[in-house]
């Protein structure tokens, strides 16, 4: 993505989600093609608001922290985050917010991360074929739902 190396990248994936034991590391070469993808696929503003959002991440570390983000050794970056992410206050709560909402699920979407924790995206997708659900009121009626309770 532009504006980020591949380093920084980096920084910021291991930042947001650590090492969890047990779970992989964070991958780049994986997520930041999702990441690419997630913003584009969203709102015209949100590549925008993600890139300010890490020059303000940046601005803040050295307010708070007296250096720049990528500086900061991984204990000193995860009190940032915790610290932006509890503020009673919007702005730093809302940059860590936009920064981690891409950073996070291109983590946790990951099947080698999803499926320890439980969640079988496979398993579901296939259970949700099974139904048809619409909002368009020109499907017919549904069968009694006595019978699909005991059926």
């Amino acid at each position: 993505m532009k504006g980020l190396t591949r380093q920084q990248w980096e920084e910021l994936l291991t930042a947001f989600t650590g090492i969890p034991e047990g779970l992989p590391p964070p991958d780049a070469e994986e997520q930041v093609p999702f990441i690419e993808e997630y913003l584009r696929a969203g709102a015209p503003e949100l590549p925008g608001a993600f890139h300010a959002s890490y020059l303000l991440l940046n601005v803040l570390s050295l307010l708070m922290k007296g250096r720049p983000f990528s500086r900061l050794d991984p204990g000193h970056r995860e009190d940032l985050l915790n610290r932006l992410l509890s503020s009673r206050n919007p702005l730093p709560r809302g940059v860590a917010t936009i920064l981690a909402l891409p950073v996070l699920t291109s983590y946790y979407r990951r099947p080698e991360v999803a499926s320890p924790l439980g969640f079988d995206s496979r398993a579901l997708k296939e259970e949700a074929a099974l139904r048809v659900v619409s909002r368009d009121r020109s499907l017919p009626p549904r069968d009694d739902p006595a019978e699909e309770a005991g059926g």
